[in-house]
């Protein structure tokens, strides 16, 4: 067709009309990707394959009245879906989905990263939840390694923020802090703990799967010895374990590589 045969026209192609049903079982779908727990507009687009506003054209321009809806149509197949936004769910649930997202990152997710992963709980719910994104990483970090973080492990997170891997800092005062001091930065018990899969590694027991286990960030070469905070000589050990190692010079025989 050339220029001349194109015909300007004041009207445009109508956008497709979607029946109740593909709306519902869109609607559905984003349901059961939450687990069936209330989700709001914001969270619906990130996972659907329709806008929410043609979600809310279709019902009089009300969210709300789209959700009741929904809502009585999983009633019907005896499925409860809560009116709250306020969704109440379990912390279980909430340490299972960072484990998956972290692991799947390689590294504590920040809020963009936990977005764009298309998470099963919003980023806000576990905010409300926890009070904040770092009280919950550092929750969750105590549900795996099952010991208390406190307060004073948070001040010491804050201070050596500046460090992006072991032996390489911006500063000379966080080289110090982290290669020197006896006691072990919290953000290097973490990469510790994450990279040994939160698990010892001479028994292979971890707080997840077994009751009663506390997990402890060990020297491999120790401290009185000439050991460092490094990540290479450090590893993650069962409290047993690590009663029974002593302060003797241990390699890391049994440690993954």
């Amino acid at each position: 067709m050339t220029m001349s045969d194109f015909k300007f026209e004041f009207g445009r192609p109508q956008i497709r009309d979607y029946s109740d049903e593909e709306i519902l079982d869109e609607l559905e779908k984003v349901a059961k990707h939450f687990s069936y727990n209330h989700f709001c507009r914001k969270d619906f687009d990130k996972i659907a394959d329709i806008h929410s506003a043609t979600v809310e054209r279709r019902y009089g321009g009300s969210w709300t009245t789209a959700m009741q809806a929904l809502k009585e149509r999983l009633e019907r197949k005896n499925i409860i879906l809560p009116s709250s936004r306020r969704r109440n769910i379990p912390e279980q649930t909430m340490f299972d989905e960072m484990e998956r997202i972290w692991v799947q990152l390689g590294h504590r997710p920040s809020r963009s990263e936990w977005t764009d992963t298309k998470p099963k709980i919003s980023y806000d719910s576990i905010y409300r939840h926890f009070g904040g994104w770092t009280a919950a990483c550092l929750k969750f970090i105590e549900f795996k390694s099952g010991e208390t973080i406190t307060a004073n492990d948070e001040a010491i997170l804050n201070k050596n923020s500046k460090v992006v891997s072991s032996g390489s800092v911006h500063d000379k005062g966080a080289r110090e802090n982290i290669v020197t001091a006896r006691a072990i930065p919290l953000n290097i018990r973490v990469k510790v703990l994450s990279r040994d899969n939160f698990r010892c590694v001479f028994c292979g027991k971890s707080p997840a799967t077994d009751v009663g286990v506390k997990l402890h960030v060990d020297h491999i070469v120790p401290f009185s010895k000439g050991g460092t905070n490094s990540l290479d000589n450090l590893q993650s050990l069962c409290e047993q374990c690590n009663l029974g190692k002593s302060n003797s010079l241990d390699l890391g025989n049994g440690r993954p590589k």
